[in-house]
Parts: C-alpha cells; structure tokens; sequence
C-alpha cells in the first residue's frame, strides 16, 4: 500500500508528461499485483482523483489500474464514464478509451458503444 500511495503522488507532481506517464504505469503495475481487498477506499478515491489529469497517457494507465482492482473500484466508474466520449474523439493514434473500456467490464459493467465523433454531417 505504502509503494501505491507514493506511486500516486508521483503521478500527480511529476515534472513532465513522460515522468507523469511512467508513474502511471508503475501504479498499474502495483494494482495488478495488489489483492483489491487491501486497497482502501482513500487509496481508490486517490486514483479516481487523477484521471482529472490532463494528459491523456495517465488517464489511460490510472483507468488500467483501476481496472486492475475490479469490482473494488467500482466507484470510478461514473468519472470513467465521464471522461469516456471525450477520449474517444481524440485525434491521436492511441487514447485512453481502450484502457477506460476495459476498466468498466473489468468492474463488472458493459462500457457503451464508440460515439459518433462528428464525421461528415448533412
């Protein structure tokens, strides 16, 4: 529990996106080797907390670890929700929307279908 606290905190005052990201990723390395029974609901709230990240790259690791701990989590989902449509119209190669999704049916719901992100209209 100690590592995934300050694994948190470095998510949140890392100095660059890449220090910010890699420290996402080691906290979805810790998750998935962590019993979800262990992981406080101060400690899933901390995590839920950084997917307020602007940087899409930690969002896409912290809905990992979330989904990581499964139903524990379940708490996350409203925000994952919330920040799905916006991950799924962005116009990069790779969002978070595939970790988001994952997530969600990882803590037992069914993710909604991909939006229509604004194609053609007539």
């Amino acid at each position: 529990m100690d590592q995934i606290k300050e694994t948190i905190m470095r998510v949140r005052t890392g100095g660059t996106v890449d220090a910010r990201t890699d420290a996402a990723e080691h906290l979805a390395q810790l998750a998935r080797k962590a019993d979800p029974k262990v992981v406080d609901d101060e400690t899933i709230n901390e995590m839920i907390s950084l997917l307020d990240s602007p940087d899409d790259s930690v969002r896409a690791w912290v809905a990992a670890a979330l989904g990581y701990l499964g139903p524990r989590a379940k708490s996350a989902i409203p925000k994952l929700l919330s920040i799905l449509p916006l991950s799924d119209c962005l116009t990069v190669s790779l969002s978070s929307a595939p970790a988001i999704r994952l997530a969600i049916t990882r803590m037992g719901e069914t993710p909604p279908p991909p939006p229509n992100c604004g194609g053609s209209r007539r």
